[in-house]
């Protein structure tokens, strides 16, 4: 019988067991990862694209994104939907820089009916000329009503200085919606979706007939070659202002090149970022919102491209505390220079940084994700175990090397927008 009186062990985490998915061999340069040990209805695919926006001029990419699943010479967008929500379904499209992505959501019962009708949506894609008009003015109007918030301003600044000088740094212009026409798309959608499938992902326990079905339908759009992407970062630390004429706020944005997960240092500075401004109880959160009220909000974080990355501090305050806020993040970085951080802290931080990996790894869908992230990068799940073991042995004189080589207030990009 459990005895209630007396406080449980606590056990520490040494190591997630992941299911690692199953691998098929689609293409040359394409492959389907599908994890079957589930134990619900529910199915998930993935069709991933080289079909980011870094492939064309971001608008381009991002129109050819929300009107692929616009319709086909034989079905309406409207009937599409109409026929994916009988079958109990959803899809979604998501661009990002490097890739897009084609999510189809279902369940065991009706998988087999909902590939080939989305396929059929993704390779016989017409864009309409009635659909494509509609979707520019409404994506124009989007772009205008954007531009009156500073928190855009501040974000297109802050890439343009940071990124400004690659492909990841060009940025949609108000005229661009008047050059774009239906031929781009048609194109671009040729180029990069009949051409550009590289990966699959497959999270449901289904027959493996369907899966087999799916490999072969997928063969006639795999890549036909291996896609790769160029960094040459070459950012010059700066201080910009941006003027928002009437604004009562002032959107914040800090940061600079860094590294993504391949780097050897990735995680021991993600402790340290976590610790910065990484979650509800950083230290960002503690001074800026708790102690000072100038926000609601603040934090940090490391965004990570293929082969580089770059870390960013960001918050809105009121536009009368801007500067004030602006001197209390650097005097939060100098903290982390000079002072070493109290073991209380770092336990802290230990254990909400294992709890949160714990349950971000809950079950298929999420090992998938968890996969997905290293996978990326050329790494395996073994990654996870060398987190863990970082997380639970960095002592507060390697944060604080950390901070001294990378929190570093004159190697920044500010930007401030209001």
């Amino acid at each position: 019988m459990l005895d209630r009186t007396k406080t449980p062990a606590i056990n520490p985490v040494e190591h997630i067991h992941f299911v690692a998915p199953e691998r098929v061999v689609v293409g040359p340069f394409t492959e389907l990862l599908w994890v079957k040990d589930v134990d619900d209805e529910a199915v998930k695919i993935d069709f991933i694209f080289d079909a980011g926006k870094l492939r064309d001029k971001k608008i381009i990419a991002a129109l050819t994104g929300e009107l692929l699943l616009s319709g086909t010479p034989e079905m309406s967008s409207t009937e599409f939907n109409e026929a994916i929500d009988l079958l109990g379904g959803f899809v979604n499209v998501e661009v990002g820089p490097e890739d897009a992505a084609v999510s189809v959501y279902g369940l065991t019962s009706t998988i087999a009916e909902l590939i080939p009708l989305v396929m059929d949506a993704i390779i016989n894609a017409n864009f309409s000329e009635k659909e494509f008009e509609q979707e520019v003015q409404t994506s124009k109007q989007a772009f205008l009503i954007a531009q009156e918030k500073v928190s855009t301003l501040a974000r297109r600044a802050f890439v343009e200085n940071l990124l400004g000088n690659t492909d990841y740094g060009r940025l949609t212009q108000l005229e661009d919606f008047s050059s774009v026409d239906r031929n781009s798309l048609l194109n671009f959608h040729k180029a990069y979706y009949l051409k550009g499938l590289v990966k699959i992902c497959v999270v449901g326990n289904i027959d493996v007939s369907i899966v087999e079905e799916l490999v072969q339908r997928s063969k006639y759009i795999c890549a036909d070659q291996e896609f790769s992407f160029e960094y040459p970062f070459e950012t010059k630390p700066t201080t910009v202002y941006v003027e928002k004429e009437g604004a009562v706020q002032t959107a914040i944005r800090i940061g600079r090149i860094l590294f993504n997960r391949t780097h050897e240092e990735y995680i021991s500075f993600s402790v340290l970022n976590t610790i910065f401004g990484g979650y509800f109880g950083s230290r960002l959160m503690s001074n800026i919102r708790e102690d000072k009220g100038y926000t609601y909000g603040i934090g940090s974080g490391i965004a990570q491209f293929r082969e580089s990355g770059y870390f960013f501090i960001s918050t809105e305050v009121g536009k009368d505390v801007a500067d004030a806020a602006l001197t209390e993040i650097k005097k939060e970085m100098e903290r982390l220079r000079n002072d070493v951080i109290p073991t209380e802290e770092l336990e802290l931080v230990r254990s909400y940084s294992i709890g949160k990996l714990l349950k971000g790894s809950d079950g298929p869908f999420a090992m998938m994700d968890r996969y997905l992230t290293v996978e990326r990068f050329g790494m395996d799940l073994s990654h996870y175990d060398k987190v863990i073991q970082t997380i639970r042995t960095i002592t507060p004189e390697k944060l604080q090397a950390l901070a001294k080589k990378y929190l570093i207030w004159g190697e920044m990009v500010v930007v401030k927008a209001g």
